[in-house]
């Protein structure tokens, strides 16, 4: 244990998974990474860190982090709602000349602006990566990139497009604040435990800020409105958010037939923006 602790050129997750003998916990969607190959690619995806502050949600063992704290960053903030690992860290902490902080909280309650991070670099616990998303996507031109594993089906949700069965509520809102970009596909058996699903590394690279963005709930509240019946037509599903609702999307070129999977991000901007003109 005490050559683990002081010789940090030949750690690895693998070892601090063994070294600390803890079973991953189904209940918090963990699922350990221990192919460095894997790991190095998929921080790649995240382009050059050099002075960034990073943050990761949920290391476990830590192989991604060990391959980000390998590149000359700023800082890096490593959040786990584990008090397991999360003392594993601290424990560890001290091998990289203050580069690494630990906050043992849980990431859905947590405010990320109070650390600011460049870059958020996570295999995020699948229970949760939707909620996850969401409370990101609120402020996602705070940061310079995203680079976020998910279960695949989620995944094929963030990049869809419109006239497709993936295409809904999560398509429009993370597309509306980032290019998103699918990086690669994994096998459950790269994963410790394997779980049932593949699993999707996807990039976001956020748009600068706009003043658009500061109707992120109201929105998201129309987009629920429109793809919570997604076989009717948009026009009955929206009158109940909107009573000018069929107006506003004649005057976008759709017709009373049009069902929500069919209209674009940027008609849903669109007609967001001239609702407001409407109503406020």
């Amino acid at each position: 244990m005490e050559t683990l602790l002081s010789s940090v050129d030949e750690l690895s997750a693998k070892k601090i998974f063994d070294a600390f003998s803890r079973a991953a916990k189904r209940s918090l969607g963990q699922n350990f990474l221990f192919d460095e190959k894997i790991n190095r690619k998929i921080v790649s995806v995240a382009g050059d860190l050099t002075g960034k502050t990073i943050t990761e949600i949920g290391p476990g063992p830590g192989g991604l982090t060990m391959e980000i704290l390998r590149h000359p960053i700023k800082k890096m903030y490593v959040i786990e709602f584990d008090r397991h690992w999360s003392d594993v860290w601290r424990n560890l902490s001290r091998l990289f000349d203050g580069k690494l902080e630990v906050i043992e909280q849980d990431a859905l309650k947590f405010d990320f602006g109070s650390i600011a991070p460049n870059v958020i670099i996570s295999n995020l616990p699948y229970n949760i990566s939707t909620q996850l998303l969401l409370k990101l996507l609120k402020e996602f031109d705070r940061y310079e990139r995203l680079v976020l594993m998910f279960q695949k089906e989620v995944a094929d949700r963030l990049y869809a497009v419109p006239s497709t069965k993936s295409y809904g509520r999560l398509s429009v809102l993370s597309q509306w604040k980032s290019r998103v970009e699918k990086a690669f596909d994994l096998e459950p058996g790269s994963f410790f435990p394997p779980p049932k699903v593949r699993s999707t590394v996807v990039k976001f690279t956020p748009y600068p800020r706009n003043q658009s963005f500061d109707n992120f709930n109201l929105f998201s509240d129309l987009l629920t409105a429109a793809f919570t019946h997604r076989r009717k037509n948009v026009v009955k599903s929206l009158s109940k958010f909107c009573i000018d609702a069929k107006q506003i999307l004649q005057e976008l070129g759709y017709g009373p037939n049009t069902r929500a999977e069919e209209i674009s991000v940027e008609n849903y901007t669109k007609f967001i923006h001239i609702f407001e003109a409407i109503y406020t």
